[in-house]
């Protein structure tokens, strides 16, 4: 090459001293315009491109130059830096080791050839190498660096701290290593430590990205959800195209109750890195919350493809097959799920589900049985117990039931609130359990419980929705048809938004007929059904079926609306912020009592409960076609089974004793429960024969059946309530058993609200001496039916026309708050 491009190749490599990239590029370039193949020429323009951040297009000048001079040692060395900025290690290690094997090999040759063989997983190796770069410079900080990344990957965190901490007591303001030593500490959850060390990388080098990135995962672990947020903005700020910070931040934005925010965040970090596992777990996560169960089950089968011993989402991907009624795979799956990981909770109730919807009672009993002695999981135990309840498996029960009870202090995970109903609680203790279930298992949907606010409208009706599963042949609906019919269509506007089953009855038809909209939103995930009753700008939405099974709760815990009511489906407290009020009476809720209740109380003037005038009563036949003798007395009790105690049945029992010539007339809820049952008469001395099941038949002709009994008899402590007023419809009297929760005074309310509050009993023992005259004292007895034949139709029990009139002013009152 002539003196003259030699002379511009060292002006060239003056400027790139002086940091003059784009100069000594264009010197470059004009010397390789003459001499294509130089290597010293090739060398340097391609580290023109490495010090601008192009490794890429740093890749071929290097590989000509080494094609011209293959040990050329700034060529070696450079087109492994490349390589190691693009992540191609094994690609790095070639040149390197090349560099390295030359005569007066550096250290940075030896260092740089270290850190791609550690980076491919040979850490012995690696650190072999390390050594000798940090023989031939001992005080090289980026070395000890390596050695710390090293030490850390083999599991010696105390030596790599050692190594880091060097490194920072070579070159103090060195922005790896207190990167370095912070992703030790948020690896020991010294969470306080590692925040303090990434914003000392960040002080030092601004754009450090991944100690934004970490930095944002410390606060998150912290709770401090806003402020990760912003560290993982900013890391998205400095490299769009970082799917890890996208994938983090939507992690945040999950915990937030976004889902849909996290939905979008996901999918663009896929985008961007279709292989980024955890974006896809945490895609499947926010596509399941938000109802969207055939997307979510896509994305674990896709994560289970690429890791199919993840246990998790193995576990995931059952339950988002059982939503959609996938239940055979559901079941293989869920199998699949316990082989991985015979601890796992999730799988356990997967398959008791399936046991459930299948009808086998007795084999999701037995499911959670195994799945408490395998898991000893509260929840598990929950569930067990409620189980052993529907059994009437008492023996059982009285095992489970104080173990459950000292774990509901300590958990808000154990069971549902619905399920405690029927257990001696107090409401006190219901609302602190169920605030703590609605603070777990809702908070990844609850926006902050912010106040709907809707655009000002000119239309002068109230516009009203009701949210249920139970429009069809159900007990809620048998309630609440002739309320809807009633509604005052001049001033209210009703809409019923229904994501139960369409069971083509008569009831489904009355109610959609009833309504002035019937919305379906069955199949619609949680986010657009969501949107679609926001769009209907309610005044007031009321939820129909609080925490009874099937309910979808994490609809409320968006605020659709400015006034959120919980109404007849559930008898208890919601424990949640976003519901307002809960409609009640003066016999259901004592003023001392409303400190019991999360909702505001409202009350209706005698009774909260509705009845159908309308429902049809089948003649009644003969006691003999129902399997009752024609002259024994009749107790009837037709509540389901889990309702049925110990100490009321024993109370049912001496009273069968003292009447001999009566039977007890019960429901067959299951078979298992049945035979439970009559073993239970058979311990207490009576023959099993003397309870006689009635089967399930329609409404009409189960109606008919009260008039074929003497006396309906309540459960405690939770009482009869559809069946309470079904009976005196049907002129059969009933005898109350109250206590202190909604769900125990329901039977007394109805009695009130129908002139009889003589038939309500506050003990147990009152209960019985109450029953026992009753059954006992003819003229007592006829005295009873002859004041509920003139109430019935007299009282404001069955006064459906005044009951909508009485609810219809509680909404205007609270329409009338809300708009000032």
């Amino acid at each position: 090459m002539s003196a003259a491009l030699n002379r511009k190749l060292g002006e060239a490599h003056k400027r790139l001293q002086k940091g003059d990239v784009a100069g000594a590029q264009v010197l470059c370039q004009e010397v390789l315009a003459r001499a294509p193949q130089n290597p010293d020429a090739l060398g340097m323009f391609g580290l023109t491109h490495l010090m601008t951040g192009r490794a890429r297009e740093a890749v071929d000048p290097f590989e000509r130059a080494l094609c011209a001079a293959p040990r050329h040692p700034m060529a070696l060395e450079n087109l492994g830096l490349a390589h190691l900025m693009l992540g191609e290690f094994a690609e790095a290690e070639r040149p390197l080791r090349s560099a390295a094997g030359l005569p007066g090999a550096t250290a940075l040759s030896f260092m740089r050839l270290g850190a791609a063989i550690l980076h491919q997983g040979r850490h012995a190796e690696a650190v072999d190498t390390l050594s000798r770069a940090l023989e031939l410079d001992p005080r090289n900080a980026d070395i000890h660096l390596n050695l710390g990344q090293a030490a850390d990957l083999m599991g010696d965190p105390a030596l790599a701290r050692r190594h880091f901490e060097t490194a920072l007591q070579l070159n103090p303001d060195h922005a790896d290593a207190m990167y370095n030593l912070g992703v030790l500490s948020l690896g020991q959850d010294q969470l306080d430590a590692a925040r303090g060390w990434f914003e000392r990388a960040i002080g030092q080098s601004p754009q450090h990205v991944d100690a934004h990135v970490n930095l944002g995962i410390a606060l998150q672990k912290a709770e401090r959800l806003d402020a990760a947020l912003a560290s993982f903005k900013r890391a998205l700020e400095l490299n769009p195209e970082l799917a890890q910070a996208r994938s983090n931040a939507a992690n945040v934005f999950m915990l937030q109750g976004k889902p849909e925010v996290a939905r979008e965040e996901y999918l663009t970090a896929l985008r961007t890195l279709p292989g980024l596992i955890e974006a896809r777990e945490g895609l499947a996560a926010a596509a399941f919350a938000l109802g969207r169960f055939k997307e979510a089950i896509a994305n674990w089968r896709d994560v289970v493809r690429a890791e199919p011993n993840n246990g998790r989402a193995v576990s995931a991907l059952a339950d988002a097959l059982l939503e959609v009624g996938e239940l055979a795979e559901a079941e293989s799956t869920a199998r699949r799920a316990l082989e991985l990981d015979a601890t796992a909770v999730s799988p356990y109730s997967v398959l008791a589900e399936i046991h459930l919807v299948r009808g086998e009672l007795d084999r999701a009993v037995g499911t959670f049985e195994t799945a408490v002695e395998h898991t000893g999981a509260s929840s598990m135990l929950g569930k067990l117990t409620f189980g052993l309840r529907r059994l009437c498996e008492w023996d059982k029960w009285r095992t489970t039931w104080p173990r459950l009870a000292s774990a509901l202090e300590c958990s808000a995970a154990v069971v549902t609130p619905f399920s405690l109903l029927c257990e001696p609680t107090t409401p006190a203790q219901q609302l602190a359990y169920t605030r703590g279930w609605c603070e777990t298992h809702l908070k990844t949907v609850m926006p902050g419980n912010a106040i709907v606010e809707h655009a000002a409208r000119t239309d002068r009706r109230l516009r009203i929705g009701y949210l249920s599963s139970d429009f069809y042949e159900h007990a809620v609906a048998y309630l609440v048809a002739e309320v809807l019919e009633l509604h005052d269509r001049e001033h209210f506007e009703v809409t019923a938004y229904s994501y139960g089953p369409d069971d083509h009855s008569p009831m489904h038809a009355r109610l959609r007929a009833a309504c002035e909209h019937c919305v379906d939103l069955a199949r619609e995930p949680d986010d657009l059904a969501a949107r679609r009753i926001q769009d209907d700008q309610l005044d007031i939405l009321i939820d129909l079926k609080g925490h009874t099974m099937g309910a979808r709760t994490s609809l409320l815990a968006r605020r659709l609306c400015p006034i959120q009511v919980n109404w007849l489906g559930y008898p208890g407290t919601m424990g949640a912020a976003f519901m307002d009020y809960i409609i009640a009476d003066h016999f259901l809720i004592a003023p001392a009592q409303e400190s019991a209740y999360a909702e505001r109380v409202l009350r209706m003037p005698h009774c909260y409960q509705p009845n159908d005038r309308q429902r049809a009563v089948a003649p009644t036949l003969a006691r003999s076609q129902y399997g009752l003798p024609d002259d024994a007395f009749v107790f009837c009790c037709f509540n389901q089974a889990y309702k049925i105690t110990p100490d009321v049945f024993a109370v049912w029992m001496r009273l069968m004793h003292t009447t001999p010539a009566s039977v007890l007339w019960l429901l067959e809820d299951n078979r298992w429960a049945t035979s439970n049952l009559k073993a239970a008469a058979a311990v207490h001395g009576i023959l099993p024969d003397r309870l006689i099941f009635a089967p399930k038949v329609p409404l009409a002709l189960h109606l008919a059946r009260y008039r074929a009994a003497d006396l309906a008899l309540d459960t405690f402590p939770y009482t009869s309530h559809t069946t309470a007023s079904d009976a005196l419809w049907c002129d059969c009297l009933l005898v109350a058993l109250c206590g202190d929760t909604f769900a125990g005074r329901v039977s007394g309310s109805i009695l009130s609200a129908c002139g009889l509050p003589d038939l309500i009993a506050y003990s147990l023992a009152d209960y019985e001496r109450l029953v026992l005259r009753i059954a006992t004292d003819t003229v007592f007895r006829a005295s009873l039916r002859t004041k509920l034949a003139a109430n019935r139709l007299n009282t404001p029990l069955f006064d459906s026309l005044k009951f909508t009139r009485d609810l219809e002013t509680i909404y205007r009152d609270l329409a009338d708050k809300v708009r000032g």
